[in-house]
C-alpha cells in the first residue's frame, strides 16, 4: 500500500532539490485523491513511482536517498531507482526511456531537463481483483476522454531498460488545473530484474499526438 503522508512529504523534499516543480507535485497529489478516476487502482498498487529525467542520475545524491531510510534499487548507468519507506520509489532516468525521447533527439528539441516523465501504479500482485481493475484500465480512461496505450500482455512480457512486467497499460490524462498532462503507467505483474540484458520497450508517445506507428518503441 501507498502511503500517501509520505509520498507528499517525500516530493516536497525532491522539490528542494529542484527535480519537481509544484505543478508537477500538485498533478501526483491529484492522481492520489480518492476521488480521481483510478482511486481503485490506487488502493491496489503495491508501490508508486516518480520517474524524472535528469542530465545525470548524481542530481539526487546518494546520501539524500539513505537518510531518508532509501534503497537503492536497479543501478545501471543513467538509470537508478532509490525504494524510499511507504511504497514510494523515484527513478532517475538520463537514458532513452520513451518514444518522445527518440523524436525530441530527431527534431532537435529536447525538453530541459529535470522534468517528471510519468508516474507509475505498480500492481505486482495477479490476483483477480488486481487483474480485474487492470483490464479495465481502457475503459475507464475512455469514460474520462482520456487516450490510452498498452504493451505487452498475452504472454508476451513488456522488457525496457533491464526490468520487465507481465504488461502495461499507459493513461495520459487531460484537463488538469496545472495543464499538464503526465503519462500514467499502470504496470501489471511481478518486477523482473535482468542484471545482464536491457529491453527496450519505450514508454509510448501519447497516440494523439503521435500516431500509432509513426516511430519506433525500440530504442536499439
Amino acid at each position: 500500500m501507498i502511503d500517501k503522508n509520505i509520498a507528499a512529504s517525500l516530493m516536497q523534499e525532491v522539490a528542494q532539490l529542484g527535480l519537481l516543480t509544484n505543478d508537477e507535485i500538485s498533478y501526483v497529489s491529484t492522481t492520489l485523491q480518492p476521488c480521481h478516476a483510478f482511486a481503485d487502482g490506487v488502493k491496489l498498487a503495491d508501490s508508486l513511482h516518480l520517474n524524472i529525467k535528469v542530465e545525470d542520475i548524481a542530481a539526487l545524491p546518494e546520501e539524500f536517498a539513505y537518510a531518508r531510510g532509501a534503497k537503492q534499487e536497479n543501478a545501471k548507468e543513467g538509470y537508478v531507482k532509490y525504494a524510499f519507506p511507504g511504497n514510494v520509489n523515484v527513478i532517475l532516468s538520463a537514458i532513452n526511456i520513451s518514444q518522445d525521447d527518440l523524436i525530441e533527439a530527431k527534431l532537435g528539441t529536447k525538453r530541459p531537463k529535470p522534468f517528471l516523465d510519468h508516474i507509475g501504479i505498480d500492481l505486482r500482485q495477479q490476483t483477480e481483483p488486481v487483474h480485474h481493475f487492470f483490464d479495465a484500465i481502457p475503459y475507464l480512461a475512455s469514460k474520462a476522454g482520456w487516450p490510452t496505450a498498452s504493451q505487452g500482455g498475452g504472454g508476451k512480457a513488456v522488457f525496457c531498460c533491464h526490468v520487465q512486467v507481465s504488461a502495461k497499460h499507459w493513461v495520459y490524462p487531460r484537463g488538469s488545473q496545472t495543464g499538464l498532462s503526465i503519462p500514467l503507467e499502470f504496470a501489471y505483474g511481478p518486477l523482473v530484474v535482468s542484471e545482464t540484458q536491457s529491453g527496450c520497450d519505450l514508454r509510448p508517445a501519447d497516440p494523439q499526438t503521435v500516431p500509432a506507428g509513426a516511430v519506433t518503441t525500440c530504442c536499439g
